[in-house]
């Protein structure tokens, strides 16, 4: 019976697995191994209540390790996962932000964009081997960090709009260091001088409670894991931060509690699930539920949150309180980091066109209140529209109960944001809401001077030490693309970290495959046809800077515009690739390596048009080029790792050039297009009578050629079209006859003048004169 049992949990039949192992333990009596695998079976069949009342069993009737509790482990895990996606659409994947790693949820530290356009801290991206983007699911498998440079303008814009964080980030990296070398005091000492200048920065908070439970001091470590859960509650480390500390402690149920609050939020992290497993095996060790004294201890105390779970088979509401109506809109608005900065400035700015703000610059009142200024600010400056994805809304977080936590050492209350938005009531003001960083722009920021002389007092240094520094304004300068020196334009990042516009970038990479700005190999980057739009850059362009986008935008329209227009008139502008003479209805493929016709063949692509002109070289010089021409059509084009292409193309309209011209390096022409000329219907029999006449002589000279040309032919431009019904079809006539003009060995003056006229009859007589000659010429 037990096999048969294991039989059908090991085919998901977990129903029948149970059936059979209460039967089992009815008629045999009860063992350890019996119970587990009931307890499995329950487990991993979302009954809890039941799993929890056989797994006390088996524990009662023989010894149950950690280990054994995997399935427990597992069921938890699927039923966590089965009501986040049964909660509703709103539950997928976070958006990118900004300034904030995906991964971390942390300001960027050594920012790294990736193939697809989204950015991480580095030490994030080494952390992680599976190389998958955290936001869109992604894979890069080629992807090698090592060969990644920190994106540029990121840096850049980090270093100047979050000084005070910066300055965090370098105690941490020291605090860092301590706990490598496991000197987990000194650790803590920085880490506590950093928290002090960045006091909201919940990384710091959750290394400094890592360093508190490694000092088994698990109380310290709970108040910074419950700061880092209020900060972030999108975060899954800090529940699992929160689960040691509970651990360390011995309140198992509110550690097993945390760990599935972690493992809700991500189903990867795998120290979290050793933790669940050896907190489960804590919980069910200690009394079975029949028990007379579980039973007291029962009812002086109100069930717990993890007993709530367990008789609810687990519930989205109980497991994520804090965080149910926050998934659907993880977001907080980075919304003063500009405002605040230009505030502060005492000389007046350039305007700085900020979301969605007014004309008019908002007036600043500034309150004096013990060497530290208040700012209020700007109601309408920013809107919901702005609210970042990947940050949440602490608007609701009750900033006095987290003073209330007791806070260890050199811990440091949050200070309540002194940013208030414009009311009509001054004294019902709201408070906005935390900056994403934490100490951001909008924060206090203490007037102390920085130029303190060489022999300034310990404690001027001191005070000194910890004043936070003023931000500086952010300007359309500082997304400037170095190359067309506009705003970006869908910014794309090199792998050396440079950022262009996109279009830009590949004009440069049509004539060489070096960086523009530091001369690095682009070759993979090329070859891999990235292009991603890097999202952080057009977050902040698309937030801050709305106004020039939307007119840096009309200016690419326009273009695509003047593009789109060539060739779609009776007389029009078409760009022309001089070579060699096409003709209607004959494919012609081309080898496309010029940087000039790089460029001509993309925006033929971008513009929609998906066509250009073609005319033969009449001398050496690459402006001189026929009178007349054929527009080719592209069908297909495939690239090669160096940006070369192989462009499918075939003949459409005929041409007459009336002008030349220039431009972005390739040729272009004015032209006229033609067609041929009715066909008179007392003339249509001859017509007919001579297009059966020549078909037959093109027919001839096919059959007198070698096997191995004919071949060649067919091979190259296909089999001889059929005659038409209607010789009167279309603008350029039949198929069939310029098919005959391609693979006819006729002098390109002579294809010249076929392709000039416009009377289908007179190409027929040219044809049939040229056909005569040569089918004399061949029986001779």
């Amino acid at each position: 019976m037990v096999d048969l049992a294991k039989e059908a949990f090991s085919t998901n039949n977990f129903g029948l697995a149970a059936d059979i192992y209460e039967r089992t333990i009815r008629e045999n009596g009860p063992t350890s191994e019996l119970f587990l695998g009931l307890a499995d079976s329950f487990a991993r069949g979302g009954q809890f209540s039941k799993a929890f009342n056989a797994y006390t069993n088996a524990y009662r009737y023989g010894k149950v390790t950690p280990e054994k509790l995997k399935h427990l482990v597992v069921g938890l895990i699927e039923t966590v996962k089965q009501d986040l996606s049964n909660s509703g659409p709103h539950e997928a994947k976070q958006q990118s932000c900004m300034f904030t790693c995906g991964v971390c949820r942390g300001l960027l530290a050594d920012p790294v964009t990736v193939p697809c356009g989204h950015t991480f801290c580095r030490k994030c991206l080494e952390k992680d081997k599976s190389k998958t983007c955290e936001l869109c699911s992604t894979v890069h498998y080629r992807m090698k960090l090592r060969n990644l440079s920190s994106n540029v303008v990121l840096t850049s814009l980090i270093e100047k709009l979050f000084p005070s964080e910066c300055r965090a980030a370098v105690l941490k990296k020291e605090g860092n260091g301590y706990f490598e070398k496991r000197d987990f005091r000194n650790a803590i000492d920085v880490y506590s001088k950093a928290i002090d200048i960045a006091p909201s920065d919940h990384l710091l908070l959750s290394n400094r409670c890592h360093a508190f439970a490694s000092l088994d001091m698990f109380s310290e470590a709970l108040d910074d894991a419950e700061l880092v859960v209020q900060l972030r509650p999108d975060w899954p480390k800090g529940y699992f931060r929160k689960g040691a500390a509970l651990y360390g402690l011995g309140q198992y149920e509110d550690a097993a509690v945390a760990f599935l609050q972690c493992l809700a939020l991500d189903q990867k992290v795998t120290s979290a699930k050793d933790y669940l497993s050896k907190t489960l095996d804590k919980i069910l060790s200690v009394l079975p539920p029949d028990d007379p004294k579980a039973h007291a201890m029962a009812q002086q105390s109100n069930p717990s949150l993890l007993q709530q779970l367990i008789n609810k088979n687990f519930s989205k509401p109980l497991l994520l309180p804090d965080i149910a109506n926050t998934l659907s809109d993880l977001a907080q608005i980075v919304k003063d980091t500009i405002c605040v900065a230009n505030n502060f400035s005492q000389e007046p700015k350039p305007e700085v066109k900020v979301g969605n703000s007014s004309d008019q610059s908002p007036v600043t009142d500034k309150k004096e209140s013990n060497g530290v200024e208040e700012i209020e600010g700007t109601e309408g400056m920013f809107s919901k529209k702005l609210r970042c994805s990947s940050l949440p809304d602490c608007s609701d977080v009750d900033h006095e109960e987290i003073q209330k936590v007791t806070l260890p050492r050199s811990h440091s209350p949050l200070p309540s944001p002194l940013c208030r938005k414009r009311m009509r009531n001054p004294s019902s003001s709201a408070q906005c809401p935390l900056s994403p960083t934490h100490s951001s722009p909008q924060k206090v920021l203490k007037s102390t001077s920085m130029d303190t002389a060489a022999n300034t007092s310990s404690a001027s240094s001191a005070t000194a030490e910890h004043t936070h520094s003023k931000p500086e304004p952010l300007s359309v300068d500082d997304l400037e693309c170095g190359l067309c020196y506009r705003l970006f334009y869908e910014p794309v990042t090199t792998p050396c970290g440079h950022t262009f516009c996109r279009k830009c970038l590949d004009r440069c990479l049509d004539h060489t495959v070096t960086c523009p700005m530091c001369k690095g190999n682009l070759s993979e980057y090329l070859a891999e046809r990235r292009q991603a739009v890097t999202d952080s850059i057009q977050c902040i362009i698309d937030t801050y800077f709305k106004k020039e986008h939307v007119e840096r935008s009309k200016v690419n329209d326009e273009e695509m515009v003047e593009l789109a227009k060539m060739g779609s008139g009776q007389q029009s502008d078409i760009p022309v690739f001089v070579c060699t003479l096409s003709f209607p209805t004959i494919s012609c493929p081309l080898h496309i390596f010029e940087p000039r016709y790089r460029l001509m063949v993309r925006q033929c692509m971008e513009s929609g048009t998906r066509q250009f002109g073609m005319c033969m070289h009449t001398s050496d010089d690459d402006n001189e080029f026929s009178d007349y021409g054929c527009m080719l059509e592209i069908r297909d084009v495939q690239y090669f790792p160096d940006g070369r292409s192989v462009v499918d193309t075939i003949g459409g309209r005929r041409f007459k050039v009336l002008s030349r011209g220039h431009r972005d390096g390739y040729n272009t022409a004015k032209v006229e297009f033609m067609v041929d000329k009715p066909i008179d219907a007392e003339e249509l029999q001859a017509v007919i009578e001579l297009q059966t006449e020549v078909y037959s002589l093109v027919q001839n000279w096919l059959a007198r050629l070698p096997s191995m040309h004919r071949t060649r032919i067919t091979q190259q431009v296909g089999e001889l079209p059929a005659v038409e019904a209607s010789p009167a079809s279309g603008g350029n006539g039949p198929a069939w006859a310029w098919w005959a003009v391609n693979v006819l060995p006729l002098d390109q003056r002579v294809r010249m003048a076929l392709l000039a006229m416009c009377s289908y009859q007179d190409r027929l007589v040219a044809l049939r004169r040229v056909l005569v000659y040569m089918n004399r010429r061949g029986s001779r």
